[in-house]
């Protein structure tokens, strides 16, 4: 009796059958781009805005007014390419017209009720 060595050959990881086409890919890759420092600045401003528009309107309505030029300048700064955060610009931009209005009204309304 003599031990014959085995034929077969186990298949590479590239060859091996998977049960899906999704199955096969590649592994994830680091976004390389840079976050702009102002989109997130705005984003960031507009939320503290929104709520600082409710419980006290003055600063709302100053964080509401830094958010819209922050934001402002980061979809600028974006247009180039060399930077990303294109969705944090445009949230801090409408998040700092939101807590403008906000502030607004919730100044009008409380004049209103002192007045009255």
């Amino acid at each position: 009796m003599s031990a014959q060595p085995s034929t077969t050959t186990e298949p590479s990881s590239d060859q091996r059958s998977s049960a899906s086409p999704l199955d096969v890919h590649s592994s994830p890759v680091a976004d390389t781009k840079q976050r702009s420092g102002k989109a997130t600045a705005a984003m960031v401003l507009g939320i503290i805005g929104v709520l600082g528009a409710f419980l006290l309107p003055l600063l709302g309505l100053i964080l509401g007014i830094i958010a819209i030029v922050f934001g402002q300048q980061a979809r600028k700064e974006l247009v180039s390419g060399h930077k990303s955060g294109r969705g944090q610009a445009q949230a801090g931009f409408v998040l700092g017209i939101v807590a403008v209005i906000g502030s607004i009204i919730n100044m009008i309304v409380t004049a209103a009720i002192i007045a009255s």
